[in-house]
């Protein structure tokens, strides 16, 4: 049998890249105005009586699949090692998550109460928006949206002196719970996320059927629909699928059995590698 594939923050997981982009717009800037964003929304939040406090079980549920993670987490992203990682659970009908830059969590009540998800699930989507967060897709993004917005006059040395800047560019913070993410990054962050959140004991056949419940569930609403801000596809569904050989192997020795031994999950089987003869 084949070894499964190994991924490592070493792999070429991306098709072409955006790294001028993303050194426009310095790590720590953005961490920071992150960590102010997720402090007023829980502010807000609590204000309005409407922030799930520490030991109500929503919280609890999000805390114990992240805390189950980290181990598997930090190899993406040096700096992940010194983030005050942090979980905030609104009381909201939004189906809605995000990861900040900087490991700072936020979840809408309606992804748990309203989407009806299971903790395998609920497991995949905490490692996809984990994973976006140790990639810096958001940096990426910003950085990209902030070199379109310079004069025509900018030259390549006014665009790297951005990343000297002192303060961080206007709306940055709110701007980043409005980001819609490429293909490049759901591919990226559907394989580091299976990944993590397989090492962590979740069982990575249930990113098919987590998506499929999202793209039923916020279809028709395009602000908060997770599809329109993680586009899924026909094409990223099947990727998902073709991955799940090599994920398969991570969460069975999670779990202390051979992947002959796992039981279906939701119609799905245990789909291997084709070998390939001569």
């Amino acid at each position: 049998m084949p070894a499964p594939a190994s991924y490592s923050p070493n792999n070429q997981l991306r098709y072409g890249g955006y790294l001028v982009f993303r050194n426009l717009i310095p790590s720590p800037m953005l961490e920071a105005q992150a960590a102010e964003e997720f402090s007023q929304i829980a502010y807000g939040a609590e204000h309005a009586n409407r922030l799930y406090g520490d030991t109500d079980a929503h919280v609890t549920r999000v805390r114990s699949i992240v805390d189950k993670m980290m181990p598997y987490s930090l190899k993406w992203n040096e700096r992940a090692k010194s983030w005050k990682w942090d979980v905030a659970v609104v009381r909201s009908p939004d189906i809605r998550m995000y990861c900040l830059p900087g490991g700072k969590i936020v979840v809408y009540g309606g992804l748990l109460d309203r989407a009806h998800l299971n903790d395998n699930e609920l497991g995949m989507l905490i490692g996809h928006e984990i994973a976006h967060a140790l990639r810096e897709h958001a940096r990426e993004r910003l950085g990209q949206l902030q070199a379109s917005q310079l004069d025509s006059s900018g030259t390549i040395p006014q665009l790297f002196g951005l990343a000297d800047l002192g303060a961080a560019p206007l709306g940055i913070g709110s701007r980043l719970l409005e980001m819609k993410y490429e293909n490049t990054d759901e591919t990226e962050a559907d394989v580091i996320g299976s990944d993590i959140a397989s090492r962590a004991g979740f069982d990575p056949r249930a990113a098919i059927t987590l998506w499929d419940k999202l793209a039923q569930a916020t279809h028709s609403n395009r602000d908060q629909g997770f599809i329109y801000v993680h586009p899924y596809t026909p094409a990223r569904r099947q990727d998902i699928i073709k991955r799940l050989p090599d994920m398969l192997p991570l969460y069975a020795k999670a779990i202390g059995k051979s992947v002959d031994a796992l039981p279906d999950y939701a119609g799905i089987g245990r789909p291997r590698r084709k070998l390939v003869r001569d």
